[in-house]
């Protein structure tokens, strides 16, 4: 007896079959429900962007020797004008006033950052806590006389666990 060729092998489905059609539409199911899923997501980490508090951060360096010039205003994290081998810090106030805990998560960009050293970094604030951020920069001895920029992301995501 001779076997057929297409004895143990699955049948094709041809177009326009029932069976093709089922395979499509899971397929365009499972395709629009990843799509929603990658658009669910993208929308929440644009919405934390926008939330975040955002800082300028700036400082001075200055010719001398224990030269410090500070800036009164609060509205940016101003280091003032500092000579070499000194430091300064800056503070931000975080306070939890929800029901739920928040995860604490700090960005530095620009050149600042690799001159500042935050008191803290990835934490949680439980609810009603409050806690004061400190922001320490130090000029070393091998720094350029220059101004030096950057900028400060605060991001507060919600911990429900």
């Amino acid at each position: 007896m001779e076997q057929s060729q297409n004895e143990g092998k699955g049948v094709k489905a041809e177009p326009g079959s029932s069976a093709n059609q089922k395979n499509k539409k899971k397929m365009s199911k499972a395709k629009a429900i990843g799509i929603l899923a990658v658009i669910v997501i993208i929308w929440l980490i644009a919405v934390q962007l926008m939330a975040a508090d955002r800082y300028q951060a700036v400082v001075r360096v200055v010719e001398g020797q224990n030269q410090v010039g500070v800036n009164p205003l609060t509205d940016r994290l101003d280091y003032g004008d500092l000579s070499r081998d000194n430091g300064a810090s800056r503070f931000v106030s975080l306070k939890n006033d929800g029901r739920v805990g928040k995860f604490i998560m700090v960005w530095k960009f620009g050149e600042i950052s690799e001159i500042m050293k935050l008191s803290n970094n990835n934490f949680t604030l439980k609810p009603g806590e409050e806690y004061r951020l400190e922001l320490n920069v130090y000029i070393p001895v091998s720094a350029e006389i220059r101004e030096y920029k950057g900028r400060v992301w605060i991001f507060k995501w919600p911990k429900p666990f």
